[in-house]
């Protein structure tokens, strides 16, 4: 099994070498020859501004070629790209470049100016696709191929698994295990067509820069996020496969534009990444034409680790009261349930995950203790509570630190999410839990309610308590018009405990 970034490449490059690799919606398209010869010639004209192994190549650009060039360009050098998400503050742009310290980044002509200020003369800016970049692509011999499997290919920035955001090590051993793995998980064939929907710089998308190179599969990219676009996109591209959140499954089936017809093409469609309600998956098996797939994973993991698959939908395996599975673990990935007192979990009893694959991260950069802590005796502590049924199907129940502990019971918010997303008054709901004098926290749902509807607390407390134990019941209720997520659709939970603790606090 080829170890290294560079040989899928090659081996695509040599076996379909005018099949499409790369469409960006609206810009350029490669095939296989063409992208095999030009990242070549851009690890050259990195190498020129200093990269060599070992190094950093930090990216911070709207999606598109530019994550190509450095993810690939950086690791046929040994070297690392390190993605900068577009959404940061400047502050935070400098805090994550100055804990990187990349030796070239590479920008668009709209980022350059921010990294230039966040990042002084700390680097070498290089502008994708200035003129100077294109005479330099044009006049470079290739560079040899220099990496090895252990070195680090790619540096992501994260909350993982305790706390602050740190950078994911991930080498080209586990990356290309990756490919692999995820190719036999989800059934790749060389006539795939993946559409990037969500950022390049997040795990999720990014790491499929790398995934679809594994068998000569096509990568479109669509810059940003639009309904029409993407279901434009799907059908001008013959999309076979994409990933897609909660969110964006949600505007799309919401839009004017909606016609299961302009899905034909596609055979798999991946959701996950955020949690996804009961209703949404009913609507869309109900509505598309294509096979459903949920997956769970973590940057630190090198993404999916369990997949809930085509088939276990079709047969409505992976269903209990507590809501929908996110399926079993993947070929390669061993996957336990530790209960509470640290040993593995029976059946039904909620739990850490806990994960151990040869595609785990070598580490966070520079953080050994950090490292020491989430990684222990090849196990990866997630921070992610589930439990398993008897045919060892995973229901996450939440996060460590999400959990509420309300009169001296633990709660999993997951649960009461999804029983109030069936609520036909509510949209989508979040719940956590608020400081509180009585019960040291308080159940609280933060809700969207449907247009026109003003669902009250007693409303949902009976609603909540005739389908789950009645300790689960919102004790207080926020209605909002919007959920804060992050850029994979997330719920930002520590925003709204900050906001409403706040709120009651002064109430």
């Amino acid at each position: 099994m080829p170890a290294l970034i560079s040989d899928l490449l090659e081996r695509s490059a040599r076996l379909y070498p005018e099949r499409r690799a790369v469409a960006i919606v609206g810009g350029p398209t490669l095939n296989y020859s063409e992208l095999h010869r030009r990242v070549g010639r851009v690890a050259a004209v990195l190498a020129r501004a200093g990269v060599g192994r070992g190094d950093r190549v930090g990216v911070m650009a709207a999606a598109g070629l530019a994550f190509f060039d450095a993810y690939l360009g950086a690791a046929w050098l040994g070297a690392a790209a390190v993605p900068v998400a577009t959404r940061l503050a400047p502050a935070e742009v400098a805090r994550q470049l100055a804990d990187a310290e990349p030796r070239a980044v590479i920008v668009d002509a709209h980022h350059g100016e921010i990294v230039s200020r966040a990042h002084a003369d700390a680097a070498t800016l290089i502008e994708h696709d200035s003129p100077e970049f294109r005479r330099l692509l044009s006049s470079v011999d290739p560079a040899p191929a220099a990496a090895l499997p252990e070195d680090t290919a790619l540096i992501i920035y994260t909350s993982g698994t305790t706390g602050d955001p740190k950078g994911v090590c991930l080498s080209h051993a586990a990356l290309t295990f990756n490919a692999f793995v995820t190719a036999v998980a989800q059934d790749f064939r060389p006539s795939d067509v993946y559409l990037s929907a969500t950022p390049l710089y997040h795990a999720s998308a990014g790491l499929r820069v790398i995934t679809m190179l594994v068998d000569g599969q096509t990568h479109v990219v669509l810059p940003s996020f639009d309904a029409e676009a993407a279901m434009s996109a799907i059908v001008d591209e013959g999309v076979t496969t994409t990933i897609m959140v909660a969110t964006q499954l949600h505007r799309i089936m919401d839009s004017p534009g909606f016609d299961p017809e302009r899905f034909a093409s596609m055979r798999l469609l991946l959701y996950g990444a955020s949690p996804t309600g009961s209703d949404l998956v009913e609507r869309m098996m109900e509505s598309l034409p294509c096979s459903l797939y949920h997956g769970y994973g973590l940057t630190e993991a090198a993404a999916a680790c369990a997949g809930l698959g085509a088939e276990d939908h079709r047969q409505g395996k992976g269903t209990d009261p507590s809501g929908l599975s996110c399926g079993r673990p993947i070929v390669g990935v061993d996957m336990k349930i530790r209960g509470p007192d640290g040993r593995e979990a029976p059946p039904g009893e909620v739990g850490e995950i806990l994960i151990r694959t040869p595609k785990l991260m070598s580490g966070y950069w520079r953080q050994r203790e950090a490292t020491g802590r989430a990684i222990r005796e090849g196990w990866l502590h997630t921070g992610d509570l589930a439990h398993r049924d008897r045919q060892g199907y995973l229901y996450l129940e939440g996060r460590i630190k999400e959990l509420i502990i309300s009169g001296g019971v633990n709660i999993s918010p997951s649960q009461i999410e999804d029983t109030l997303s069936r609520h036909p008054e509510v949209a989508e709901a979040a719940v956590i839990g608020v400081p509180d004098r009585l019960w040291g926290e308080a159940v609280t749902a933060v809700v969207v309610p449907r247009r026109g509807a003003s669902p009250t607390l007693d409303e949902l407390a009976r609603w909540v308590g005739s389908r789950l134990a009645s300790h689960m019941k919102p004790k207080r209720l926020v209605l909002t018009d919007r959920l804060p997520r992050g850029d994979t659709g997330k719920v930002q939970k520590h925003l709204l405990v900050k906001r409403h603790a706040e709120d009651w606090a002064e109430s």
